[in-house]
């Protein structure tokens, strides 16, 4: 069951994210054997470690969106798509543990679900073993923010980062291009100059204002791209949202967004316009993002 803004915010409250250990290492330290991994249990008050991992995420996503950008602008297309990929698959697992119904690794891989979100209590168990982890987080994805899918969308970027992408399977292409020899990968090479140049061209390019690529390859990567920060405007907006509720967490949340943005500009300044434009309206803290009473009615 998906939890609404207001179930997640209540979830995480008294949460502040200032930790140095990672839901993983907790789990970690538990003294379980395997068959308790296997039969499954129920653990509590470690909310702020899971929060803590979404900040990590989100920093990961980021730095992923941000090589991305860069490579596609030099050229190095299909490797932009795999980066841009990561950028999309950080944000997935952020999202997912905002809906506390997520998987992590523990030797193998474990399904994490909240037992009850009021109490804190999380239900742990080995999973099944599965021929694509990527694909079973992506579906996640995509179970927990039905609820959310089925509404009317807070803004166009949720509509987009809530779809899965247009273009094909996003673990299916990245397979392709990392572990496939193809003609759809790695082509860059065997590309005639002037189509070389007018993907770099397009690249530069806001794919919001510019949804239509002119070449006959398919530029997975811009588009891919496109999705990650409609996916980054999702996470931003509910941890936003938990900030509001939790003044406890908004304290550092709104310290670590300020940092995350001057160094962002500091350290990158090739970064695309149109990219720095969307950091600086979604990095830092918004106390009138929404009313405090209306966030339950979404």
């Amino acid at each position: 069951m998906t939890l609404t803004l207001e179930e997640i915010a209540i979830a995480f409250r008294n949460c502040n994210s200032d930790t140095q250990f990672s839901f993983k290492d907790k789990l970690k330290k538990l003294d379980k054997s395997q068959k308790d991994y296997e039969s499954g249990f129920i653990i509590s008050d470690l909310h702020n470690y899971i929060l803590h991992d979404i900040e990590k995420l989100l920093s990961k996503a980021i730095l992923n969106i941000c090589a991305a950008d860069y490579l596609i602008k030099q050229g190095y297309f299909s490797w932009g798509f795999v980066t841009s990929y990561y950028a999309n698959f950080f944000l997935i697992q952020g999202l997912n543990r905002t809906q506390l119904n997520f998987t992590t690794w523990v030797d193998r891989s474990v399904n994490c679900r909240y037992e009850d979100y009021l109490k804190q209590t999380i239900h742990i168990k080995i999973v099944e073993r599965s021929k694509d982890e990527h694909q079973r987080q992506f579906q996640r994805f995509f179970d927990n923010f039905t609820d959310f899918r089925n509404k009317t969308g807070i803004d166009r970027y949720w509509n987009l980062g809530l779809r899965s992408f247009e273009l094909s399977s996003e673990p299916k292409i990245r397979n392709q291009i990392n572990y496939e020899i193809s003609l759809d990968s790695f082509y860059e090479l065997n590309l005639n100059q002037k189509d070389f140049k007018k993907i770099i061209k397009e690249n530069k390019g806001s794919p919001f204002d510019q949804p239509k690529e002119s070449t006959r390859k398919t530029n997975y990567a811009r588009q891919n791209l496109k999705l990650a920060l409609a996916r980054l405007r999702i996470l931003t907006y509910i941890l936003n949202v938990i900030a509001i509720r939790n003044l406890e967490y908004q304290s550092y949340y709104e310290r670590n967004m300020s940092n995350r943005l001057e160094s962002l500009l500091d350290k990158y300044p090739d970064l695309s316009q149109w990219i720095e434009v969307f950091f600086k309206m979604w990095l830092f803290f918004d106390s009138e993002l929404v009313e405090s009473d209306s966030i339950d009615k979404i």
